[in-house]
């Protein structure tokens, strides 16, 4: 590659960015996958307490509950990347690769406003709970801090990914395999 070929600052860090993002999705979103391991060992405690013991366990609905709001938000990222999320695919299969990348532009700029205005309500919500030591209306009423202080992480995580996405299709719309 000549002087006048190599990549730009600009694209060398984009480049950068989102291989880094990828790399922490995929380990997030991976080690995620293993949550369903968690969910299923508590509903079978719960279960078998049940039957064989004859005493249900108060908090074991609730946890698997907060369980799977930590598998969905923390895996959502790695989705992204994968392609798994839902698309309305009317069209979208018969575009040419750059329109597609156009259209994907144009949609992650919309979720990535979305997730902006979802990462200030969770942030907010995260600080109302440690001010006033929120917790759960149940019987079992655990801190509400874990689960949101998870969620956060989730919702920080997505919109980095989606960053890091915007970036790839940007570069597919630009003649640019930024990957």
């Amino acid at each position: 590659m000549g002087k006048a070929e190599q990549p730009g600052l600009l694209f060398r860090s984009a480049r950068a960015y989102v291989r880094a993002m990828d790399k922490i999705s995929e380990i997030v979103g991976k080690g995620a996958m293993f949550l369903v391991l968690v969910m299923m060992a508590i509903l079978l405690l719960e279960t078998l307490s049940r039957l064989l013991f004859n005493s249900a366990q108060i908090w074991a609905v609730e946890f698997t509950q907060f369980v799977m709001a930590a598998y969905y938000i923390l895996g959502g990222a790695y989705v992204l990347i994968i392609g798994g999320h839902v698309r309305m695919d009317l069209a979208y299969h018969r575009w040419s690769p750059k329109n597609q990348a156009l259209s994907d532009v144009l949609t992650f700029a919309v979720a990535i406003l979305y997730l902006a205005i979802l990462w200030y309500g969770g942030w907010k919500g995260l600080l109302y709970a440690i001010k006033y030591k929120q917790v759960s209306y149940s019987s079992w009423a655990p801190s509400m801090i874990p689960i949101k202080i998870i969620l956060q992480i989730g919702i920080s995580l997505m919109f980095l990914q989606m960053i890091a996405e915007f970036i790839k299709n940007l570069g597919k719309v630009f003649g640019r395999e930024i990957a």
